[in-house]
Parts: structure tokens; C-alpha cells; sequence
């Protein structure tokens, strides 16, 4: 009752504001926040920004009087289906698919901007983005996708070319050169990390090398219960809570499928170290486009790959680049970048 209540009074205040805004985005929670947020500074530079979210954004760069948060599912598909904005930016997909929708009321634009370098045709729906006017693309992997998805669905929806901001902010942070933990180890969600209990093969070789590391589990880990924060606390695997990723905080990266891989590469120009666990896979119809998903076809040069039998071999190669000191960037990394990425 208490967040229906919030909800009325929300909706009370979008309504009588709306007209002062041309402009939104949409941050679901504090998690896209992340990634929404350089282009959400660029914009409130020029103009007043509308923010729609699900949940209080940890955050004080932004004038609250802007943020309108919404707890209930009636609330929040009513907020969206009478919405009268211009532009609405959104790192959420599957627009019209689910209870985010496209307004009734307006011919407001919708702009999709990305929260991770991976495939559009592996880890997303088959229509996760046929509702959407434009779409970004950060790289030429992700601009062919994009144009075959259009090709394929006969859609009008425009792809344009744009960077990743979020690995600028990274890039920011890592002039700082402040590096205070060795390892990060950051699965992704649904490839079976914690089933395979790799989590305690990871502490377990840890154990005694003198490698300080903290484990960062995926938002939807936790949402679908693959894992939680007290299990992994009970286990004495110290967790990355931080709102905001800092991967300057760390010198080396332990994950599977998750894009965090190509992230680092974007920032460091180094290599990931690569569980094979199951390859993480929304859409069974990948195979049906000629652009293979940057994962796999990147997989082996952005990263170094080992079986879950491995692991062991892993720690002894990072245990042996910790003694060495300063790790250098990886030429061929560079040229990648260079060139596939805008």
C-alpha cells in the first residue's frame, strides 16, 4: 500500500511537470545508471532532463526534482503508455515486449543506448529491439548486426555510430593509477559459473598465493538466486558491492561470457583471463545471421581461454605476472580496438 501511495504522488508530480522536459531517460536501476549516466551529464548540461526509474538511484550529480521512481508494475507501464516527451534514451531492450512500452499520448522517439560491447543477436530476445527508432552501435561488430536485424525484420529503425562513454569514464579513472585489490572475478549470469562451483575452485587456489580478490556478481545472478550475497560471505569470498565498477581497481579479471571482458580489453589493452563454462545464450537464433556475436569470434584474442579444470592454471599465471610488476598492453588488443571500435 505504502509503495502505491508513492506511486500516486509520483505520477501526480510527472503530470504536472512533464511540459518542461523534451528530453528522458529511462535508468531501471542503479545498475544502468552506470552506463546511462556520461550521456545523462552530457545532456543536463544543455537542458533539463527527465530521469524515469524503477529504484532510488544512488546518485547526487542530478537534480532530484528530475528523478520520477516508480515501485509498482501499474504505475510503471501507465508512466510509459501516457508519457509526452520528445526523446526517451533507454538502456532497457525489448521495448512494446514487455510493460515498458511505447506511449500512447506522444510521438516520442525511442534511442537505445548500450550497457555492454556483446552481440545483439546472442544474449538478447529476437526482437529486443525492433520497437526502438534508433539504436547505437559501438563498434562495426555490433553496426553489422544492427543493419542485418533491420534487413531481417523490415524495420525502419535507424543504427548509428557512437562511442561507448562508459569506457571513457573507466579510462578516467584509470589515469589515476590507483590499483588497491589484485584480482576481480565477475561471471556472468545464467552460463552455470555457480553450479559448476568454479566460485570455490577459485577461492580454494587462491587460498596461500598472496592474490587479494573480490568476487562481483551479476545483478541477475542474484535476481534469479544462482547465488547469494550471504552464501558467498559464508564462503569468505569478499564481494565488489560497489554502485559504480572501478575496474582500475583491479590489475587482472576472472570471468566467463560476461562482456566485462571486452570492457577490460577496451580500457587496458590486456588480456582476460576465460572460464569455458556453458556459453551464455538468450537467443537460439544467432545462428541464423552471418555476423557471428563478438564473443565468440573475439573470444581468443581479448582474452585467454581455460577449462574449468584449469583453474589452477589460471591463479599460477596471474601469481607469476603479480612478481614481474608492471603488466604491459597487448599490441594485437590495440589494433583490434583501433580499429572495430568508435
Amino acid at each position: 500500500m505504502i509503495k502505491l501511495l508513492k506511486d500516486i504522488r509520483s505520477y501526480i508530480k510527472l503530470k504536472t511537470k512533464e511540459k518542461s522536459f523534451k528530453r528522458g531517460f529511462f535508468c531501471e536501476n542503479n545498475y544502468i545508471f552506470e552506463y546511462l549516466e556520461p550521456y545523462i551529464l552530457k545532456k543536463i548540461k544543455r537542458e533539463k532532463i527527465l530521469i524515469i526509474s524503477f529504484t532510488d538511484l544512488n546518485q547526487s550529480k542530478i537534480d532530484k526534482s528530475s528523478i520520477f521512481v516508480f515501485h509498482t508494475n501499474f504505475f510503471r507501464e501507465l508512466t510509459f503508455l501516457t508519457l509526452k516527451v520528445k526523446i526517451l534514451y533507454s538502456s532497457t531492450p525489448d521495448l512494446n515486449n514487455t510493460i515498458f512500452k511505447k506511449s500512447k499520448f506522444s510521438k516520442c522517439k525511442y534511442i537505445y543506448l548500450h550497457h555492454t560491447p556483446v552481440s545483439l543477436n546472442l544474449i538478447y530476445n529476437s526482437n529486443a529491439f525492433d520497437s526502438f527508432d534508433a539504436v547505437q552501435t559501438i563498434s562495426t561488430f555490433q553496426n553489422k548486426e544492427m543493419k542485418e536485424i533491420i534487413k531481417k525484420n523490415n524495420l525502419r529503425t535507424r543504427p548509428f555510430k557512437s562511442k561507448y562513454l562508459f569506457i571513457e569514464k573507466q579510462k578516467e579513472k584509470s589515469k589515476q593509477n590507483i590499483t588497491d585489490t589484485d584480482l576481480l572475478i565477475a561471471p556472468s549470469w545464467n552460463s552455470g559459473f555457480y553450479k559448476l562451483n568454479c566460485h570455490i575452485l577459485l577461492k580454494k587456489f587462491l587460498e596461500g598465493t598472496g592474490i587479494s580478490y573480490q568476487l562481483r556478481p551479476h545483478p541477475m545472478s542474484l535476481v534469479k538466486k544462482e547465488i547469494s550475497k550471504e552464501e558467498l560471505s559464508k564462503l569468505n569470498i569478499k564481494i565488489d558491492e560497489t554502485d559504480m565498477l572501478r575496474l582500475s581497481k583491479y590489475k587482472f579479471l576472472i570471468t566467463d561470457w560476461s562482456g566485462i571482458f571486452i570492457e577490460f580489453a577496451l580500457t587496458f589493452k590486456r588480456k582476460a583471463f576465460l572460464l569455458n563454462t556453458p556459453k551464455k545464450i538468450v537467443n537460439q537464433n544467432y545462428l541464423n545471421y552471418t555476423n557471428q556475436p563478438i564473443e565468440i569470434s573475439l573470444r581468443n584474442v581479448l582474452g585467454k581461454t581455460y577449462d574449468i579444470g584449469s583453474i589452477k592454471n589460471i591463479i599460477e599465471e596471474i601469481k607469476n605476472l603479480k612478481s614481474k610488476g608492471k603488466i604491459n598492453e597487448h599490441p594485437d588488443i590495440k589494433n583490434i580496438v583501433n580499429e572495430n571500435f568508435y
